[in-house]
């Protein structure tokens, strides 16, 4: 009996462990709702090896609306309005339009843009740090198989995202600012006749 009571509450410490750390998650999320500011993307592949780099600006605004604006080394931009999530390749001149429910999970500023009891309800939570905090999707047919995220000062200052197929993309966040609203128009996307638009639904 003894060893049952003892096991029971270690049970009942950890959950209450990792309900702690999804309340301070969730804190720090939505106070990351309303923010701009600068990124620098990198992925190294299985072997640790950089294959990818980009840098750009990102701009958030509850609810689920953001811009995701790839300067370098190629022009993407990636912009919710809110129901509509357009990715546009702006060399290429194709873009593609999807709808905001089905994007959680796929890009960074989706996982930010939504709100944190819709990203969260996705994973496991823990703690692995001061505000440094490991996501484990709990569907198995998810894209990632880990996800990191870090705060210093309550701001977002990095993400690091392992796929299955073994890649790891880590975004560095910097001259974050919040802001308390700002201009519908940031989020309308007006995109060239010559520009090849893909609808998926």
């Amino acid at each position: 009996m003894s060893r049952f009571i003892c096991a029971l509450g270690m049970f009942l410490a950890v959950n209450a462990w990792a309900d702690t750390s999804v309340d301070s998650l969730t804190q720090l999320l939505e106070e990351n709702r309303n923010v701009e500011g600068e990124f620098r993307q990198v992925t190294y592949n299985e072997q640790g090896e950089q294959v990818q780099h980009s840098e750009g600006v990102f701009l958030l605004a509850a609810p689920n609306r953001f811009v995701w604006d790839t300067i370098s080394p190629f022009p993407q931009r990636i912009i919710s309005d809110g129901k509509w999530v357009t990715i546009w390749d702006v060399d290429l001149e194709q873009a593609t339009r999807k709808p905001f429910a089905g994007t959680v999970g796929n890009s960074p500023a989706a996982l930010l843009g939504d709100s944190a009891a819709n990203v969260l309800s996705h994973y496991a939570v823990e703690s692995v740090g001061k505000d440094s905090y490991k996501l484990a999707p709990n569907d198995q047919e998810d894209l990632f198989d880990s996800l990191t995220l870090s705060f210093n000062d309550k701001a977002i200052s990095a993400m690091s995202i392992k796929d299955v197929l073994g890649q790891t993309t880590v975004i560095e966040f910097s001259n974050i600012e919040a802001h308390e609203g700002v201009s519908e128009q940031n989020f309308n996307v007006d995109l060239p006749e010559s520009v090849d638009v893909i609808i998926e639904q």
